[in-house]
C-alpha cells in the first residue's frame, strides 16, 4: 500500500518490470508478461493506463514486447 501511495504510476510499473525481469538471449525479458488488466489491478490503477505507459515506452525504444514477452532494451529512464 505505501508504494501506491508515494510512487506515481510510472514509477510503480518501472518497479515491476525491473523486479521481474531476466537474463535472456536479448537483455532483460520478462518471461510471461501478465495482461494489463493484471498488471493495472497490481499496481492499482486503469488497464488503460498500463496500456498507454507501455506502448509510449515501446514508441521511446526502452522496451519491445512480443510472443508473450516484453524486452528491456535500456535501461527505463527516472521519471516519464
Amino acid at each position: 500500500m505505501k508504494g501506491i501511495a508515494l510512487n506515481t504510476v510510472y514509477g510503480r510499473l518501472k518497479a515491476l518490470l525491473e523486479q521481474e525481469a531476466l537474463p535472456g538471449d536479448q537483455g532483460l525479458l520478462v518471461w510471461r508478461m501478465p495482461t494489463h488488466l493484471a498488471i493495472s489491478r497490481r499496481l492499482g490503477c486503469s488497464r488503460e493506463m498500463v496500456t498507454r505507459l507501455i506502448v509510449d515506452l515501446e514508441h521511446g525504444g526502452y522496451v519491445r514486447t512480443g510472443d508473450g514477452h516484453i524486452a528491456l532494451r535500456k535501461a527505463l529512464p527516472a521519471k516519464w
